[in-house]
């Protein structure tokens, strides 16, 4: 399996990881279609997020809104 990459935590790099892989499946099983508060794009995230991985690393690097 290659580079993975999910609107909840971004890439996912280490792919060949059984942990990994399986993990990355729950997460997106558990994620649901959502308009993210930020950007306004809908994007699948788990329940209990209401922001995508973009706009909040976006802020991480200081981008204000």
């Amino acid at each position: 399996m290659s580079g993975l990459y999910d609107d909840n935590f971004g890439s996912w790099h280490d792919c060949e990881d059984e942990d990994t892989i399986e993990f990355y499946r729950q997460v997106q099983n558990e994620s649901v279609w959502k308009i993210c508060a930020i950007c306004n794009n809908k994007v699948k995230l788990r329940p209990q997020y209401n922001k995508c991985n973009s706009c909040m690393e976006r802020m991480e690097r200081g981008c204000e809104y």
